[in-house]
């Protein structure tokens, strides 16, 4: 939906959504934001529709207190670009992240076609320890 990336408020939104909520309800919220032909590259991996959905439920399963924060939120036409920092728990450690996020948006139903992400995370007050290399 054009709400998700359109705006920074609203692809804020989205990030939030990403990874808060049941595993079982990713699979719609996916939907929602993105072509039934996505694909997400994260840190060079690329991951086809199936695997996307999977992958995110999985990190909804291991993941809480979730507090993305967009700093940095470029559309123009369909293409976004956003930078991204926060904060979540992970298997009950708090970790944090820095992104940087790159897409192709359908122009007509404002959802997204590819998502290229490169991201860095880690324990609070320590070094990254994953995304670095």
């Amino acid at each position: 939906m054009s709400k998700y990336t359109s705006t920074r408020e609203g692809f804020q939104l989205s990030m939030e959504l990403s990874l808060t909520g049941p595993p079982e309800g990713f699979a719609q919220y996916a939907a929602e934001v993105n072509t039934p032909n996505f694909y997400h590259i994260m840190n060079n991996q690329r991951y086809e529709y199936d695997e996307y959905v999977k992958g995110c439920a999985e990190w909804r399963a291991k993941s809480g207190d979730y507090k993305p924060v967009i700093h940095e939120f470029l559309r123009d036409g369909d293409s976004l670009a956003a930078r991204m920092t926060g904060t979540m728990k992970i298997d009950g450690v708090e970790n944090q992240f820095e992104s940087f996020m790159f897409a192709k948006v359908d122009k007509e139903s404002g959802r997204m076609e590819w998502l290229k992400e490169r991201s860095i995370w880690g324990p609070v007050g320590k070094a990254p320890e994953h995304g670095v290399n």
